[in-house]
């Protein structure tokens, strides 16, 4: 059998970011990064190692919704 990272990359990339969730809420590591505010995802990416990891995912989460949150604005 394979590890469920194999699992992850097998399913439907345009749902990566359910996948993801998922991954996290199975991990127990869902909102281990805390609140994201800009000030916190700039110091967790100078610290490095895993708190750099979660700041980018973070980061990238962020810029996400604000598309999306763009998007219904405008009615698209």
């Amino acid at each position: 059998m394979g590890n469920s990272r194999d699992a992850v990359s097998r399913e439907n990339p345009k749902r990566w970011i359910q996948n993801a969730d998922e991954k996290m809420t199975h991990k127990g590591t869902k909102g281990s990064f805390g609140k994201a505010t800009k000030k916190k995802i700039a110091a967790g990416k100078k610290k490095g190692g895993l708190t750099e990891k979660r700041a980018v995912f973070a980061d990238n989460m962020r810029k996400i919704a604000s598309k999306q949150r763009g998007k219904r604005l405008r009615g698209k």
